[in-house]
């Protein structure tokens, strides 16, 4: 795996990828003038992060073999590729809507409220770690745990870093804590009764083919299913409520034990726990 950068680099951003680079264990190489398909043929990864000047871009499922008489065939073979990147997307129209009063369908199905400890199992690219963030506020905490690296080092980067016109939601991304590990792992460190509100938003096993912007996130994330084991551990850390997002149609919620609160015209539901 690599680590790059733009093609006119700042020194910032040249030490910074040096920097992701050491922390990950890949390999940093210099842009040299080449496309990101060419460093792939060239090093043969399959995964690149590129440090830009604005932003933390992962390109996955990169071509190895270098263009032929295939590409002539099929184009997108030689096309460059839609890089990855960390955006707020709809967490900052959530929190916006949170801060005119209307609600969410998540934090109702929670009862997160503010100084809640909430661990989100499952980060993802963070979105509903932003919205829990925002409600806890600065006297609660949110962790957030990813097993993926790449994925773990966008979004850390990106709560990090990205900034928005409204600095409340800045400060909103910069409270959370990204931790790189297996959540079952986490939660088996954890003390008794440590944590307010456990969360699972794990790969649905029936994925909703509709969704495309969920489709990079698909091809990179865990696919393990939740292990009972791992809710037992939650049900031993958590002080108020288990939450799990899931398929409206999925059998999650029946095979580990929760409750199924759907929501209406969607496609997703909540399940809950109550400790």
């Amino acid at each position: 795996m690599l680590v790059t950068t733009s093609h006119s680099p700042s020194p910032e951003s040249v030490t910074r990828s040096k920097q992701i680079a050491a922390q990950l264990g890949w390999r940093w190489v210099p842009r040299g003038g080449k496309s990101v398909n060419k460093l792939a043929q060239s090093y043969r990864v399959t995964q690149l992060l590129l440090q830009a000047d604005d932003q933390l871009k992962l390109y996955t499922d990169l071509i190895m073999e270098p263009s032929d008489s295939r590409s002539e065939a099929n184009p997108n073979l030689s096309a460059e590729p839609t890089p990855m990147f960390f955006h707020p997307s709809l967490s900052f129209v959530r929190v916006k809507r949170l801060m005119r009063g209307e609600g969410d369908a998540l934090i109702e199905c929670s009862g997160a409220e503010p100084g809640d400890i909430v661990l989100d199992c499952t980060a993802g690219l963070a979105s509903d770690s932003i919205v829990f963030s925002h409600v806890v506020g600065p006297e609660g905490r949110v962790t957030a745990i990813e097993s993926e690296p790449a994925l773990h080092m966008l979004i850390r980067e990106g709560l990090s870093h990205y900034e928005t016109h409204l600095e409340s939601f800045n400060d909103t991304m910069r409270r959370i804590e990204v931790k790189l590990a297996d959540h079952t792992r986490e939660l088996e460190k954890l003390p008794d009764r440590s944590v307010d509100i456990v969360y699972f938003d794990p790969m649905f096993r029936s994925p909703i083919e509709d969704s495309s912007a969920i489709q990079p996130l698909r091809r990179l994330a865990n696919h393990k299913a939740l292990s009972e084991h791992a809710i037992e551990q939650a049900r031993r850390v958590a002080r108020k409520r288990i939450v799990l997002k899931e398929h409206r149609d999925g059998d999650e919620f029946n095979r580990l034990g929760f409750e199924r609160l759907f929501r209406s015209g969607t496609k997703i539901a909540y399940g809950v726990i109550h400790i």
